[in-house]
C-alpha cells in the first residue's frame, strides 16, 4: 500500500524528502502529496483557509540565512458533517525568502496503534506568508486511530530540521 510506512523498532519516523534529508530510522518508500489529494486513502481536500480547534500541541521552525519562519499545527474541525484532523502550516518571516527556502508539512494517520500508517504529503511552500493545510481525514473514536503533524524548513545553507507534533 502506498504512503504506509512501517517502523522497524524503537526509534523515530524516517521520512526522505526531496533535499535528500534523513531523520529517524525505517524502512518505507517515500510518500508523496498524490498518495492523499482528490479523495485518495478516505483523506478529503479541505480548502487552505479552513481553521478549527488546535489539538496535539503546535510548533515553529526558524533558520536565520536567510531568515525564515514556519509553524505547524494540527487541528481538528467539521469537515463535510464528518469531524476530522488535518495539518497547517503558516510561512512567516522578512519581507521575503532567500532563494531555495522551502517549508514542507504532512500529516501522518495510523488506525493500528502506531504501528504502521499513511503518510499525507509533504506539501511544500516557497514563499513568505503562506497558509497551506493537508488533507482532512476523519476522527474516530477507536484509540487504534492517531494523528500527528510534521514539518520542515530548509534553505540551501540550514535546515530547521523535521519536527512533529505528538501523537493525538
Amino acid at each position: 500500500m502506498r504512503g504506509v510506512r512501517r517502523t522497524f523498532g524503537v526509534g523515530t519516523a524516517a521520512l526522505v524528502l526531496g533535499a535528500g534529508l534523513l531523520a529517524g530510522s525505517s524502512g518505507a518508500a517515500q510518500a508523496a502529496a498524490s498518495d492523499c489529494t482528490g479523495g485518495a486513502a478516505g483523506f478529503t481536500d479541505i480548502p487552505d483557509s479552513l481553521s478549527g480547534r488546535g489539538v496535539a500541541g503546535a510548533g515553529a521552525l526558524v533558520i536565520g540565512n536567510p531568515h525564515a519562519v514556519a509553524s505547524y499545527a494540527m487541528q481538528t474541525g467539521n469537515v463535510g458533517g464528518v469531524q476530522a484532523g488535518w495539518g497547517v502550516l503558516s510561512t512567516g518571516g522578512r519581507d521575503h525568502w532567500g532563494p531555495g527556502v522551502r517549508a514542507s508539512v504532512w500529516m501522518d494517520v495510523t488506525n493500528n496503534d502506531k504501528v504502521d500508517w499513511i503518510q499525507c504529503g509533504p506539501f511544500e511552500v516557497r514563499s513568505f506568508g503562506t497558509r497551506i493545510t493537508t488533507p482532512a481525514y476523519p476522527t474516530s473514536s477507536s484509540s487504534s486511530r492517531a494523528f500527528r503533524v510534521c514539518a520542515m524548513l530548509f534553505s540551501p545553507g540550514e535546515t530547521d530540521g523535521i519536527t512533529c507534533t505528538p501523537w493525538w
